[in-house]
Formats: structure tokens, C-alpha cells, sequence
């Protein structure tokens, strides 16, 4: 809802649905350099990452990079999610700081590392299903709420953005909720039936993006531009919910929605966080005969890449303002950029084509990365300065 209320009424579904066709469209490329590249490998059979495609197409030094952006960027989506996990279970409680509630998401998640089985992950899919019910619900009752108890002056709305500077930014942030294009090579490797990705990516976007248009645009219409960054932090009755206003003041009854809403969110990302640590895990073993072969050194590999997570979560200062950077220079280069610049490299040779679709995706990567990652970084030194100042 924040990302709508900061782009207004007509921009913001507009570019949701923009971010999940761009999405989409990145990993149907994905899809088709992998079958290219297994055709051109022969016995050495699928690639195991997208740092292999990379390979074929420009090298084993862009295969190296490749791969150490691909499990950063990785490590870095699991450190969001865990402290998403932990905002989210600081609504039951004020006892314990947000912190400390990441800390008892990592204590409740360490069994992760042990998973190795794509068959295991897989069986908690129908959770994130019913999770996505559960927000479009939770978030729409109590938008709804919001409108019947709030004052009106309180939940003003715009039709477009306010600062359109902002816009390739936010648009980035947009695109991270989705940006399934890296993992794709790891799942559609262990899939029975991987012929059948292409269907499962364009399903799978169009259920996402519905849903999200539908819970940020119910978020706006009730709170307006008003809204909390997390949606939760603005589910109670006034003056506000605690963190958003003053210490001052005693915050406002917080709203079943809320409490519903945030159990939704923590069931959903703790099989989400399982999926990617999965490919994270496959992505280093692929690289090491040691880590396939060795239990200890492979142990060892997955409780580093939890705690590299961790510490993001933590210790990370100015987490808004560099998940933006990360949204606007990882996430674009990984979910745009590099599937145009493979298939770019794959038509030279005939395997597929490059059409004007391809050059209009890649140039849009290019302007969301230059003007995006200008603003997200002008962003953090103004808080950085600010906290200094």
C-alpha cells in the first residue's frame, strides 16, 4: 500500500501490474536460455544456476560474478524477510523490541539449513496460498475499517505521484516483490515435469499481481497517502500504533485485522525463506565438489549463508534506504539485465530470438537502474547526514 500511496491512484496499480508483466516476461527468457544452454552442454545436462548460462553465453569470469551476485542478492532477500518476520510478531508483543523478535524468527527457522529436499519445501506451498487469501481479506477489512472510523482529513489521496523522481525507485521496490528469475534454474532443475515452467511462471505471476493490486489499493483506499511503510503499523484505533507516533502519547487499541494479518505473514515466509536458502545452498554446492561430498563442510556452508542473513537483519543500518539500492542495482541487473543480455548472446548464435519485446525490457532495465539507483542513493545519504546531523 505504501508503494501505491506513494505513486497515487493510477500509477500505482499501473505499475504493479508493469513490475509483474516485467517480471514475468524476465523469466520466460530465463526459462528459454536454460533449454538453450542444455541443448548446447549436451551430457553435461541442465545448468545448475544462472551462473552457468552466463557461462556459455560470456565466459567463466561473468559465471563467477554472476553467481556472487546472484547468492548476495539471495542472502540479502532472506535478511528482508527475517525482519519482516520479526515486525511482524513485534505486533503480539510490547515487551520485546522488533529485534529481538528477528532473533526468535531465527531461533524458530535454524531447522532450515537442514532441509535438502525440494519434495519437503514443497509440501508447506498450499500455506502461501491460503496466506495470500488471508492478507486481501485481513488488509481489506480493515482498510474498510479504517474508512468508517478515521476522519477524512486523515486518509487523503492523490491520482498521481507527488515527486515523479521517485517513480524508477519505486518502481524497483515493486519488481523485488516479485523477482523469481534467479532461483528459477535450481527449481526448474529438481521439477518433475519442467516443461511445464512456462505455464507456472505467467499462473503464478497473474495470481501475484491481482493480489497485490488488490490489498495495496484496498491499504490506500483506507488509510490514503497516510499509510504506515508496513501496512500493520497503521492497524489501530488513534492516535496511532506504537512507533508511529510519540512516545508521548498512549497508542490506540490495536485491530484484530492486525493480529490476523501479521500470523498470515510470519506462516508465509517461513516457507518462503525455506524455498530460497534452498537454491542459496544449491547455487555454493554446484561450485564445490567439497561442499556436495563433505556433511560437516556442507553444514558448515549452510548455517554461514543463515547467519550472513541474520546479519543483514541486525546489524544492517539504514535498512530502507539500501534495500532500495539493493532493489535498484542487485535486483535490476539480476531480474532484467542479465536475462536480456543472455538471450542478446543466444540469438548471435541462432539458439533464440531478440526481437523489439527484448530491447524494450532491456532499455527499460537500463532506466530503472541509472535514474533509480541515483535517487535510492541520493536517499541514503540524506539519512545518513540526517542521522549524523
Amino acid at each position: 500500500p505504501r508503494m501505491v500511496a506513494n505513486s497515487g491512484w493510477i500509477a500505482g496499480p499501473l505499475m504493479l501490474a508493469l513490475a509483474g508483466c516485467t517480471s514475468c516476461r524476465a523469466s520466460l527468457l530465463v526459462n528459454r536460455a536454460l533449454d538453450a544452454v542444455t541443448e548446447i552442454r549436451g551430457e553435461q545436462g541442465a545448468p545448475r544456476s544462472v551462473g552457468d548460462v552466463a557461462e556459455v553465453c560470456f565466459g567463466i569470469q561473468s559465471k563467477r560474478i554472476v553467481i556472487s551476485l546472484t547468492v548476495l542478492f539471495q542472502i540479502a532477500k532472506c535478511g528482508v524477510y527475517f525482519v519482516v518476520v520479526g515486525t511482524n510478531l513485534h505486533y503480539w508483543t510490547e515487551t520485546m523490541t522488533s529485534r529481538q523478535c528477528t532473533m526468535i524468527a531465527v531461533s524458530i527457522g535454524i531447522w532450515l539449513v537442514f532441509i535438502r529436499s525440494i519434495d519437503t519445501i514443497s509440501k508447506g506451498a498450499f500455506i502461501g496460498v491460503v496466506a495470500s487469501f488471508i492478507y486481501v481479506a485481513s488488509i481489506g477489512s480493515a482498510g474498510f475499517q479504517a474508512v468508517a472510523t478515521l476522519p477524512e482529513e486523515s486518509r487523503s489521496s492523490a491520482l498521481w505521484p507527488a515527486n515523479l523522481g521517485n517513480i524508477p525507485q519505486i518502481f524497483a521496490v515493486m519488481l523485488y516483490s516479485y523477482s523469481p528469475a534467479d532461483v528459477l534454474p535450481t527449481l526448474k532443475r529438481d521439477m518433475r515435469r519442467p516443461e511445464q515452467v512456462p505455464t507456472a511462471v505467467m499462473v503464478s505471476h497473474l495470481a501475484v499481481a491481482s493480489a497485490y493490486i488488490c490489498l495495496a489499493s484496498l491499504g490506500y483506499y483506507g488509510w490514503g497517502e497516510h499509510v504506515a511503510g508496513n501496512v500493520l503499523e497503521s492497524m489501530c484505533d488513534l492516535p496511532g500504533c506504537p512507533g508511529e507516533i510519540s512516545h508521548q502519547l498512549a497508542p490506540g487499541r490495536k485491530w484484530t485485522s492486525g493480529y490476523v494479518l501479521s500470523t498470515a505473514v510470519v506462516a508465509n515466509l517461513m516457507v518462503t525463506i525455506p524455498i530460497v536458502l534452498y537454491c542459496v545452498f544449491c547455487t555454493v554446492e554446484s561450485q564445490s565438489e567439497v561442499l556436495r561430498d563433505s556433511y560437516s563442510a556442507n553444514l558448515a556452508m549452510r548455517i554461514t549463508v543463515v547467519l550472513g542473513s541474520v546479519s543483514i537483519a541486525l546489524f544492517v543500518p539504514f535498512f530502507i534506504e539500501i534495500l532500495a539500492v539493493i532493489s535498484t542495482a542487485l535486483l535490476v541487473g539480476l531480474q532484467i539485465l542479465l536475462p536480456c543480455g543472455v538471450s542478446w548472446a543466444l540469438s548471435r548464435d541462432g539458439k533464440v530470438q531478440f526481437g523489439w519485446p527484448e530491447g524494450g525490457l532491456l532499455t527499460l532495465g537500463l532506466f530503472v537502474m541509472v535514474i533509480g539507483l541515483s535517487s535510492s542513493l541520493s536517499n541514503l545519504a540524506a539519512a545518513i547526514h540526517a542521522s549524523a546531523a
